[in-house]
């Protein structure tokens, strides 16, 4: 099972958990809003269950801020052991101006926090522009079976894309264990992007998505052991 896997059974629970409060982003359009992914956290273990095996995935609202909503998940094999879990952290917004609105407003979706599952997410560190250089990039046009209902760029071919500019041989004889991701901005099909591939000083394996000459649409940072 891969990292790509990974965040689409959890893309895939959410939706589910979502829809069956009514509150998936389909749901929410008739009201003029949708929800946006802002990052993705995965601790993966050693030992990924390979095909055909089963897996369940748990997912809860964990903490819920002003304007975000973090939701938690638990991936375990089939004799019940966690190989995966993580977080991530979205916003409901204005479906026409993009910005920001009140979910509290929105009561069947607060029906489904229970306040035991809380928990206190800290903010992860991405690196910055200018503060490693690349080692390689390489462009790539978004086609058209890229993106998702609302024209816009799907968050797992985001990583499906920063995974494969990663030269092979920096990573051989390892595996994935952490992976972040963290969403900037909306691309479309036809958008040119360059991807760099950038090492930390510690190893660290980071790929940044972009538009030519523009700000980061997309970061991702990976860890391999």
């Amino acid at each position: 099972m891969t990292a790509g896997a990974v965040l689409s059974y959890f893309q895939d629970t959410i939706a589910r958990f979502l829809s069956e409060a009514r509150v998936s982003a389909i749901d929410l359009l008739p009201e003029g809003r949708t929800w946006m992914i802002l990052e993705f956290h995965g601790s993966l273990a050693e030992e990924m269950p390979s095909w055909p095996g089963i897996v369940q995935v748990e997912v809860f609202l964990s903490e819920i801020t002003a304007l975000k909503v973090y939701v938690d998940y638990i991936i375990r094999n089939v004799r019940g052991d966690i190989f995966a879990r993580g977080t991530s952290m979205w916003v409901m917004i204005d479906f026409h101006t993009r910005k920001p609105v009140p979910y509290s407003e929105v009561k069947r979706f607060m029906d489904l926090y229970d306040p035991c599952n809380h928990l206190f997410h800290s903010r992860y560190n991405f690196l910055k522009d200018g503060e490693s250089e690349s080692i390689a990039v390489t462009e790539h046009r978004v086609t058209r079976l890229e993106t998702d209902f609302n024209g816009h760029m799907n968050n797992r071919d985001y990583l499906r894309l920063a995974l494969s500019v990663i030269d092979p041989a920096a990573t051989a004889g390892r595996n994935i264990r952490e992976i972040h991701i963290k969403f900037l901005q909306e691309c479309h099909a036809g958008n040119m992007l360059d991807c760099s591939c950038i090492m930390a000083k510690d190893g660290q394996i980071s790929i940044r998505i972009a538009k030519p000459d523009g700000p980061a649409a997309c970061l991702v940072s990976t860890v391999w052991a």
